[in-house]
Formats: C-alpha cells, sequence, structure tokens
C-alpha cells in the first residue's frame, strides 16, 4: 500500500527530477534516486526509475535523436554493457547499506564538481579510448543505482563542444541505455513487482509535467545557472543519503 505522506514527497522529488531531465537531457535519476531510497528499498526504487525513464525517452529521446552525435554513443555502449551485467549482479546480491553509501559518495562528489567546473571553458576533445572506462563505470551505475548519467556526460562533455549536441547526445544515450537496462531488469524478474509498477504509474504525471516544464525553461536558462541548481540538488541529495547511512 503507498503511504500518503511518502507519496507525495516521492512526487515532488520526481517532479525535480525530471525538471533537470527535462533542461539537460539526463539527471533524473542521480537527482531523485538518493532522496528516494530513503522512503523506499533500493530494489524497489531502482526498477520503478528504469520504467519511468523509459516514457520519459521516449518522448526526450527520439525527438533529440536527429541532433545526436551517434558515433560517439558507439564507442560506449559495448563497454556499457558489460558494466551493466556486472551492476545487476551487484543490486541482487549485494546488502544495501554498502550500496547506498557509495551512491550517496557519488551523488555528492559529483554536485561539487559540477559546481566547480560550471564555467569551465571548451578544451580540445580526450581520446575516444576513454570510452572504455567511462562506458563501463557509467553501465555499473546505470545498472546499479540508474544514476550514470553524470558518468556519460562527464566522458561526452569532454569530447563534445557544442552544447545542444551534447544534450540530444546524452539524451539519446539515456533514451537507449533504458530498454537495456529493461531487458536485464525482466531477464532477472527485479522489474516484475506490482509495488514497483504502481508507484511508477502513479509517478507518471508528475514526470511527464517535469519534463515539460524543464523543455520550456532550457532555451531561456544558461549553462552556467543550470549546472549550478543541478550541482546543489546533487550535493544535498548525497549529503543526507550519507548522513542518514552512517547516523
Amino acid at each position: 500500500m503507498i503511504e500518503p505522506a511518502s507519496f507525495a514527497l516521492a512526487a515532488l522529488i520526481v517532479l525535480c527530477g525530471f525538471f533537470i531531465f527535462g533542461i539537460s537531457g539526463f539527471g533524473s535519476s542521480i537527482v531523485s534516486v538518493p532522496l528516494l531510497v530513503q522512503m523506499y528499498p533500493l530494489k524497489v526504487v531502482v526498477p520503478m526509475m528504469v520504467i519511468i525513464d523509459i516514457c520519459a525517452s521516449l518522448y526526450v529521446g527520439r525527438k533529440s535523436s536527429s541532433d545526436a552525435n551517434i558515433q560517439e554513443l558507439k564507442w560506449l555502449f559495448p563497454f556499457s554493457l558489460i558494466g551493466m551485467v556486472l551492476g545487476i549482479f551487484l543490486l541482487i546480491k549485494a546488502p544495501s547499506e554498502p550500496l547506498l553509501l557509495i551512491l550517496g559518495t557519488f551523488a555528492a562528489i559529483n554536485g561539487i564538481r559540477v559546481l566547480v567546473q560550471r564555467n569551465v571553458e571548451s578544451r580540445d576533445p580526450i581520446n575516444k579510448w576513454w570510452a572504455m572506462p567511462f562506458g563501463f563505470f557509467g553501465g555499473v551505475f546505470t545498472a546499479l543505482f540508474a544514476t550514470g548519467g553524470p558518468v556519460y556526460v562527464s566522458y561526452l562533455g569532454l569530447r563534445i563542444n557544442n552544447p545542444k549536441v551534447l544534450r540530444a547526445t546524452m539524451a539519446f544515450a539515456i533514451f537507449m541505455l533504458t530498454f537495456l537496462r529493461l531487458t536485464l531488469m525482466l531477464v532477472t524478474g527485479l522489474i516484475l513487482s506490482w509495488e514497483v509498477i504502481g508507484l511508477a504509474v502513479c509517478l507518471l504525471p508528475v514526470t511527464f509535467l517535469g519534463i515539460w516544464a524543464g523543455t520550456n525553461v532550457h532555451t531561456r536558462l544558461s549553462n552556467a545557472s543550470m549546472r549550478i541548481a543541478y550541482g546543489s540538488i546533487l550535493v544535498f541529495a548525497g549529503s543526507m543519503l550519507l548522513i542518514r547511512q552512517i547516523t
């Protein structure tokens, strides 16, 4: 049974997460998951976010695919798939407490990185072979926490200088990776739960509201302002999760 108070807070969290997604093309899960796991089990939150991400990505990912740099993603996806297999294994077998500590640390560090680097100017692209470690660890975090976006954007941001192409490439990457996650979770049975499906369906209206609002705002908001907001939310979410786990 879904408790009204918990659900109302979860809806607000998902609204904020997909508002960020509407602006940047990624970031919904890394914002939402560290806060949602304080109300629901990790093995409920991650499959639930897969269902929600599919619905969101069907809209944003397909719409953005014409501007995406598909060649960059061809280098990332093979290594991502290897990482996702490991991530699913850890989600099933590993205890939740150390995983949540890793998630909180990951979110807080990424938030600090975003805030520190918000005004970094364009630079020469890094070597494409960096796709190997970035793709692998992005796949692990994508399957384990549904939070691989910051890893992928860290790599793609060092390969693509055009903000419009970067946003489109990230949105399309999320679109494709979500279906890989869905396949793996169907095989393992993680997503075949009425609690997971019911919660996801109930949260879909605020998901689309957040995407709509973010999409309308992203053309007016400067990159620096967006990164300040995104980084601040990450630091807050990661810190709250770390405090909860430590105490």
